[in-house]
């Protein structure tokens, strides 16, 4: 078994070590040490990486009480390696994990909330609450009681007590295992089963955070942040706080009413500028359509625009053959050739067809059914040819 010193002392970043053994798994090098620092991966904590004898360590895990490191070549030597452990990472993990016991223990006093989902991930940290609902003043509240236990800096032990003791604690959660069972207590406060990594007292963990919440799976889902990655967190946010109020020439408490201000005028702007488009293609599609030329009774619309949105020319076209007995082809030259062919509903001619002929000419694709028919391709000089080339089909096939 090999000997835990992160149990022993939590804040010890360098050690000397033996190798017991080493197994080489799929060119990488799986090493056991009589004793190591580096906490293996488990309980929701990521694992420790760094260095031994300067070879890094990617990954630590535990099996069958050996906990393994890996690295990707082996030691050049057996006995007394230094190792060092990667401590900003470390660290990180300490004040995330703590905060979360924090949280949590803050969520079970408060609104008698069990914890049912923990994750520590590379930027923030999730709990899932058995809350079916909460609202902003109930978090405010959660996330101030849980600043006061960091501010108080309690004292953070671990105990291995026996049976019988344990049945006296007020456990805030039943332990997983049943044997060697660890008990984080912060200071008469919260009693936690727990194999992870914490710091000493609760102020080292900083400011708890919560960033956000959602529900998931009948559950309240809350993100957070602490000490290193709260700091991280509110840099940021201050620096875009301090921008946008720069921008709008605004005190920093007044971005939000501000940005809201603008958000409805763009809103109504944007409904007025749909609108106004609206009319534009209404006079746009009466002129095209006045202006048609007309073989047999029946209208032809045939035009090519530059860097026309498509989707335009879409509500453009469908206006056009609301009329009776209209033909429009339409083609837009961007980053590629586009173009459409549409019919009146009572004009018996199959657009879809017709395009599968023409489309070859912008080496293009698409298709749709026997009114309309869409697509595009990479020869745009060819557009004009290919919409040329409907026309005289139609024109010869079945206007004349």
């Amino acid at each position: 078994m090999t000997k835990k010193l992160f149990y022993d002392n939590v804040h010890q970043k360098e050690f000397t070590a033996n190798i017991l053994k080493v197994k080489e798994i799929d060119g990488k090098f799986h090493i056991e040490l009589n004793q190591t620092a580096f906490y293996p991966e488990g309980g929701g904590q990521p694992c420790d990486k760094g260095t031994i004898e300067n070879l890094q360590v990617s990954y630590v895990y535990e099996k069958e009480n050996k906990i393994y490191h890996v690295l990707d070549k082996a030691p050049p030597k057996l006995h007394l390696l230094k190792c060092s452990i990667d401590w900003k990472r470390r660290f990180d993990h300490m004040q995330q994990h703590l905060g979360q016991h924090i949280l949590s223990a803050c969520f079970h006093e408060l609104f008698d909330a069990e914890t049912v989902g923990f994750h520590l991930g590379d930027t923030f940290v999730t709990i899932d609450i058995t809350l079916s609902n909460i609202s902003p003043t109930q978090l405010e509240k959660v996330e101030y009681f849980a600043n006061q236990v960091v501010f108080n800096n309690l004292h953070v032990k671990q105990l291995y007590p026996t049976a019988l003791k344990l049945s006296d604690l007020p456990l805030r959660k039943p332990p997983k295992v049943k044997e060697n069972i660890r008990i984080i207590e912060i200071d008469q406060f919260d009693f936690s089963p727990c194999g992870g990594t914490h710091p000493i007292h609760t102020g080292e963990v900083g400011l708890i955070k919560i960033r956000k919440w959602e529900k998931v799976r009948g559950n309240i889902r809350i993100e957070f942040v602490c000490g290193n990655r709260a700091l991280k967190d509110f840099h940021w946010k201050n620096n875009h706080i301090n921008k946008i109020s720069t921008l709008l020439s605004v005190k920093d408490v007044d971005t939000f009413s501000s940005v809201e201000r603008i958000f409805s005028d763009y809103t109504f702007q944007k409904k007025e500028i749909r609108r106004l488009k609206e009319q534009l293609l209404d006079y746009e599609s009466l002129a095209l359509y006045q202006n048609a030329s007309i073989l047999n009774g029946t209208k032809i619309i045939n035009k090519v625009y530059d860097d026309r949105d498509f989707g335009e020319l879409r509500t453009l076209a469908a206006k056009i053959v609301s009329q009776p007995n209209t033909i429009v082809l339409l083609g837009s030259r961007n980053e590629k050739a586009q173009m459409l062919l549409s019919c009146s509903n009572e004009i018996n001619i199959d657009m879809n067809k017709i395009f599968k002929e023409v489309c070859p000419i912008i080496n293009g694709r698409g298709g749709g059914n026997a009114h309309t028919a869409q697509g595009g391709g990479d020869n745009i000089s060819k557009i004009e040819e290919a919409l040329k080339t409907a026309q005289r089909i139609i024109t010869n096939e079945y206007l004349t």
